[in-house]
């Protein structure tokens, strides 16, 4: 699964072509089903296969987690943080919010792994990782979550479009423009689909792309506009794409997941308040950090400010 090749998977395990095949075959009859289908002399997943080894990934990534934690429990070391999230969160806070909480911690490790809004419930559930940041509402057995922020979605345009013009655009203003969605799998492409509906009103889709880093990259291109998280357009180099506020408007929530089985660490909680806070820094006018995390916040500006030096 990992090398798309029995030839690389036997030159990896030290094996011959001809044993990866029987193993392969071996684990298929001890699970009751085929992992991969036969073609043109090539190994190709089946649904249940993909299924199962995502399955299998995720429990063997605790497993290796096991010497890493003995080695810091032995040497005395500061607890492991293991953070969990959706890529645009992954990709536009988190890099930001580790380091900021990393001055103060040179001795803390810190491990991030960047999986689907499914995937970051389901890891979390299971004890991979100690902290899960992914929009809401998602709900998963064994996982609670804490709603930190409410993010207005903006309107991203083509640096010469003539809508630029305009300091505010309207839901009307959008759909004559080629338009660049999102998979209708995701949680934005739903609600877009379901206010635009609402209004009685259809956009003109001239591409769809999973990510929503990939769909400002093509409104950079001049290929069309779409509806983006701020958070997100921040990733792109400085003058590529112009950003609009519209209404009616959208928001997306973001929160955190934990476990539900035991309280998190306070090294977690700290470091929630700090993706918090780094979430507003970033986008200030976009972005409202609910109740508990904005007085969080206020108290984090306030020591910051009385702390510097004269």
């Amino acid at each position: 699964m990992e090398t798309a090749s029995a030839t690389e998977a036997a030159r990896r395990l030290y094996r011959t072509q001809p044993q990866i095949s029987r193993l392969i075959a071996a684990l298929e009859e001890e699970v009751g089903f085929k992992l991969f289908l036969r073609h043109r002399r090539r190994l190709v997943p089946t649904q249940e296969g993909n299924l199962f080894y995502n399955e299998v990934k995720r429990i063997l990534t605790g497993l290796d987690e096991i010497s890493r934690v003995a080695d810091d429990i032995r040497s005395h070391k500061e607890a492991r943080l293991r953070i969990v999230s959706q890529p645009y969160l992954g990709l536009a806070v988190l890099p930001e919010a580790i380091a900021a909480f990393s001055r103060s911690r040179p001795n803390l490790r810190v491990s991030m792994e960047i999986r689907s809004r499914g995937d970051v419930a389901s890891w979390v559930a299971g004890h991979q990782f100690d902290l899960g940041i992914v929009a809401l509402p998602i709900e998963v057995p064994g996982v609670r979550s804490e709603p930190f922020a409410e993010v207005r979605i903006v309107a991203a345009l083509p640096q010469s479009h003539p809508l630029a013009a305009k300091t505010r655009l309207s839901a009307s203003d959008l759909i004559d423009q080629p338009f660049i969605a999102l998979r209708p799998y995701t949680l934005l492409r739903q609600s877009v689909d379901r206010l635009f509906g609402d209004l009685g009103l259809s956009l003109d889709i001239r591409a769809e792309t999973s990510f929503g880093l990939s769909a400002c990259q093509m409104v950079a291109t001049g290929l069309g506009i779409t509806l983006t998280d701020p958070l997100i357009a921040r990733c792109l180099p400085p003058g590529r794409i112009q950003l609009r506020d519209w209404k009616p408007g959208l928001h997306l929530t973001y929160g955190f997941l934990y476990s539900s089985a035991h309280p998190p660490l306070s090294v977690v909680t700290e470091f929630a308040e700090e993706v918090a806070a780094t979430t507003k820094r970033l986008a200030p006018d976009h972005v409202h950090l609910l109740a508990e995390r904005a007085r969080g916040f206020s108290r984090r500006s306030r020591v910051r400010l009385t702390s510097r030096p004269a």
